[in-house]
């Protein structure tokens, strides 16, 4: 007898690596965003039972025979734990799907949340708004003064300005 480890892994990862993530698509395109967990793990189930065909491409013979029967006792068994609510990863996918599903998706929500009203601005953010702008003013109306160039007269009465007399302290130095 051959060793069908690696299927009976498949099947016991089936339902959460394939048949819940086709029962949700399933649920958005039919537009039910609040299935029951009944008629989720029902779908789950319907995708699951689709394994079965993937047996008719092995090549015929005894173990066939047998992966066959593995397969589907295998499969029973992890279909059971869906119907009852026993397979975590049916019941998370389920349980998110439904939290994070619109509650009334025929209404065209980018055109709702267009029309929405936004809430008026606190007074605080006000505060915090003038407060911001009046530090703006005076930066400027520090920076036009800054920006005036200074003029030093030397005593042979050059006039140099603040950078081209930096520029020339700095070659001095050197």
């Amino acid at each position: 007898m051959l060793d069908y480890f690696e299927m009976e892994r498949v099947i016991e990862e089936l339902a959460k690596a394939y048949p819940a993530q086709c029962a949700t698509t399933w649920f958005k395109i039919t537009k039910n965003h609040k299935p029951s967990k009944e008629e989720y793990r029902n779908k789950v189930v319907e995708y699951m039972k689709q394994f079965e065909y993937l047996l008719a491409t092995y090549p015929q013979g005894l173990e066939k025979d047998e992966l066959k029967d593995l397969v589907k006792k295998s499969l029973a068994r992890e279909i059971e734990r869906v119907i009852k609510g026993n397979n975590n990863d049916v019941e998370k996918r389920h349980k998110h799907y439904v939290e994070n599903s619109p509650s009334d998706y025929s209404k065209d929500t980018c055109n709702e949340f267009s029309k929405q009203q936004y809430p008026a601005k606190s007074t605080l953010a006000v505060l915090i708004k003038e407060k911001k702008s009046q530090k703006n003013k005076d930066n400027i109306t520090n920076t036009t003064k800054e920006e005036q160039p200074q003029e030093i007269r030397y005593e042979d009465n050059r006039i140099i300005d603040k950078r081209r007399r930096k520029k020339k302290l700095m070659t001095v130095s050197d």
